[in-house]
């Protein structure tokens, strides 16, 4: 034994809590000192028996180690220079030292797992070191080629660490970083779980929740799937090769393991399991055109049914039970994960007790948990579906989340916890700040919440920095906070500004959601070859810059809206067709998915349209019937064009279009006002004209019914009670369309005042909704 570490050894031992770093320098300079000192080439044991215990303990007590003074100290260097990278090239000659490298390699993950602003640069210079990097890729090459080495323990839980040191560098680094010098180290991980030994591993699983995994199960199906999430920038190719070997094993094993044993469920099974059903699910098929992918889609059908089983059999245990709650929360974390993909959110809600399941676990007391049950049950309910459940006082969402909705316009504190998301850098960019900026977005389409939003300093001063992140690693988050600043700033004075009524750079614009993109392509290619300019995001799987979007609206002439669930649900889809709306475009909605029907705020934008149906006919026909829409509002718009320059009235050409009804001029003595029935069932037309002559919306109202008698304006009236909002939206929408003139709120609203004196005493349905963009779009989103 080394009398002098052993002095200093206990010294840091007995000091620990109250050591100072001059003092650990102190110590560190006398290590250095005698490992030098050494007469061997191989360094003696006993050293490391004394020094790398001491190191790992001073750690787990105290962060000083990670301070980045001591960072710099050769200390580090000559650890990882004269043993862990020597031993692991001498990896064939098991020497007593070679039992150290474990032990040293964990020294570095913990180590890794103190991060932060400080010291991250040091540690990034000690961890990114090239011959380091190299001597981990050579071990995963051998240990992927030769099978002697799966049962070198010693070496196996040393790369364990290692890439474990690379992973918690990743989770707490807060700015974004080269790793063009770990490329090969990423490709290696792919290589290990591309090989047939990740695949014997998996079908060597025993069928059963509970058992203990080996060191080759731990680093082949824990550590490289969990490395992977991290630094996943491998090659799409890459990624579905990993898939198709693993998925059917995978699947095939976890379906042979009993339901009611997922209770027993070990933490290492349970990691291996989340982990490695994070990387399957990112390879999820879009296109099942082809038998191989199709036999792909099946296999995650099969793992989708076991995984509702298995939520199943976890709602029958007690809900306070921490290995419970943990379970529930990568259950539902991959249920939502599963419903990022077209087909298998189709699939899902053919499943008829997953619904009813996540509704019974939304009072669940997990933040994470609830908010992806929220947003499982957005992609899964339609608007129908929550309606039902409202009518029969079924909540779709507990009472605070419905009451989030509704009174959160005057009460700041619901948006609390959101807001604190984006302030504190605590949390994650991607899986928590790009989620919370969606739904904040989302949220903001209603004008309380925004202001309430905007009158947060701090929150808006942080929005401004991350949509000023160029950032490429983190472009998804830039996105999103570029989009809740464009809703919050500067949308406002976007949709006052001016526009040039006939001069257009596009002729079209087409809105969609990527998901949809095969077929949105072919009708941008079909414009092109028949001459129209058309403007369409291509590059972007999540919509355009927004100032580039707004642009593209504002020099339309017509803006395409490619309906389907996904372009619902998607909260930037949502910002194009809402600022095309308020821009007044001409909206031509074409449904992308068969049967699909739009609700809630699409539902409301496109009301009173023609829908083109790509599905339901095909595509010559759906095309050809696009154009002629096209070329109908043209030629309407050039008659309305003739007649304004004649001199006549614009207001005059409605009546000119309608033919049904002499509309009197503002400057002719209005006709005389027929005394009204008290009752407005027994109004005819004449009765009705003379109601909006008297309450002087002649020039409003009265063009949207020109043909209504009393029955039909009550159904009117009754329609707008149930949906003030939304009523109003669509009466303008077709007021500006049609016959070229604005509905001013106040026409509305005198309407709705004096008509009622007139509706008969029978019940009417009163119910309104503040807004048509929140509840829809919350829920979809989530």
């Amino acid at each position: 034994m080394n009398t002098i570490v052993d002095q200093h050894c206990t010294i840091i031992r007995e000091q620990e809590a109250t050591i100072t770093i001059e003092q650990l320098k102190t110590s560190f300079d006398v290590f250095v000192s005698e490992i030098k000192k050494s007469d061997s080439s191989i360094i003696n044991v006993t050293l490391l028996k004394q020094i790398v215990p001491i190191l790992t303990q001073l750690l787990s007590k105290n962060n000083q180690l990670a301070d980045s003074e001591l960072m710099k100290h050769p200390l580090f260097t000559t650890l990882r220079d004269s043993v862990l990278i020597d031993y692991l090239r001498q990896r064939q000659n098991k020497d007593a030292v070679y039992e150290f490298l474990p032990d040293l390699a964990s020294l570095y993950a913990k180590i890794g797992y103190r991060i932060n602003n400080m010291n991250a640069l040091l540690f990034k210079q000690l961890l990114f070191y090239p011959p380091l990097i190299d001597e981990i890729v050579n071990c995963l090459n051998d240990i992927m080629t030769n099978e002697k080495y799966l049962d070198d323990g010693i070496l196996l839980s040393s790369i364990h660490f290692l890439l474990m040191a690379f992973i918690n560098f990743e989770k707490k680094q807060s700015t974004t970083n080269d790793y063009s010098s770990i490329r090969s180290l990423t490709k290696a991980v792919v290589a290990c779980l591309c090989s047939s030994y990740a695949v014997e591993m998996i079908k060597q699983l025993e069928h059963n929740f509970s058992q203990k995994l080996t060191q080759a199960h731990l680093l082949f199906l824990n550590t490289c799937p969990l490395y992977l999430r991290w630094y996943g920038s491998y090659q799409a190719l890459e990624n579905f090769q990993i898939s198709k070997n693993l998925l059917n094993p995978f699947t095939e094993w976890i379906i042979s393991c009993p339901s009611d044993l997922i209770v027993n469920c070990s933490k290492q099974v349970g990691d291996m399991i989340r982990h490695l059903t994070s990387i399957l699910l990112r390879s999820v098929p879009s296109d099942n055109s082809d038998a191989s992918i199709e036999q792909f889609n099946d296999d995650y059908y099969k793992f989708l049914i076991h995984w509702t089983s298995l939520l199943s059999s976890m709602l029958k245990c007690s809900s306070n039970d921490s290995t419970i709650i943990s379970i529930k929360r990568f259950i539902v974390q991959h249920l939502y994960d599963l419903t990022l993909n077209a087909n298998l959110l189709n699939f899902m809600k053919t499943i008829p007790n997953l619904i009813p399941m996540l509704l019974q676990m939304t009072d669940i007391e997990q933040d994470e948990t609830q908010l992806n049950i929220y947003r499982c049950l957005g992609k899964l309910m339609t608007e129908a579906d929550i309606k039902a459940m409202e009518t029969s006082k079924k909540r779709p969402f507990p009472q605070h989340i419905t009451e989030f909705e509704n009174q959160s316009r005057t009460n700041k504190t619901k948006y609390t916890s959101l807001i604190r998301c984006i302030i504190e850098t605590k949390f994650d960019p991607i899986n928590v700040q790009k989620v919370v900026l969606e739904i904040l977005l989302a949220l903001s389409f209603n004008d309380d919440a925004s202001t309430i939003l905007k009158q947060n300093k701090d929150f808006m001063s942080q929005v401004r920095n991350l949509a000023n992140n160029t950032n490429v690693d983190k472009s998804n988050l830039q996105r999103a906070a570029e989009g809740l600043l464009w809703k919050l700033e500067k949308e406002a004075v976007a949709i006052t500004k001016s526009a040039s009524s006939r001069s257009f750079k596009y002729d079209v614009m087409i809105s969609y959601s990527h998901s949809d993109h095969p077929l949105c392509y072919q009708i941008h290619e079909r414009l092109v070859q028949d001459g129209f300019n058309v403007w369409i995001d291509r590059d972007q799987m999540h919509g355009a810059p927004m100032i580039a979007m707004a642009d593209a609206v504002e020099n339309s002439e017509f803006v395409l809206l490619c309906m389907s669930d996904t372009y619902k649900q998607s909260v930037y889809c949502q910002s194009e067709a809402h600022y095309a709306f308020e821009r007044r475009c001409r909206l031509i909605p074409l449904i992308m998915k068969s049967h699909y029907k739009p609700d809630g705020w699409l539902g409301i934008m496109v009301s009173g349209k023609i829908y083109v149906d790509f599905m339901k006919n095909e595509f010559k026909l759906a095309y050809n019937k696009l154009k002629t829409e096209i070329d109908q509002y043209r030629q309407q718009n050039l008659n309305h064009s003739m007649v304004k320059s004649k001199g006549k009235n614009p207001q005059d050409v409605s009546s000119t279009i309608s033919k049904s009804v002499q509309k009197p001029s503002k400057s002719t003595e209005r006709p005389a006002i027929v005394n009204l029935p008290c009752c407005i069932i027994q109004w005819t037309n004449n009765h009705v004209q003379s109601f909006f002559l008297t309450n002087e919306l002649d020039n409003t109202m009265l063009l949207l019914c020109l043909r209504l008698d009393g029955c039909c304006l009550l159904q009117l009236y009754e329609m707008c009670m149930m949906n003030r909002e939304s009523m109003y939206q669509s009466l303008k929408a077709e007021l500006a369309d049609v016959h070229h003139t604005t509905l001013p709120i106040s026409d509305y609203l005198t309407f709705l005042h004096q008509i009622k004196r007139y509706v008969p005493l029978t019940p009417v349905v009163t119910k309104t909704n503040q807004s048509p963009f929140p509840p829809s779009t919350v829920c979809n989103l989530m």
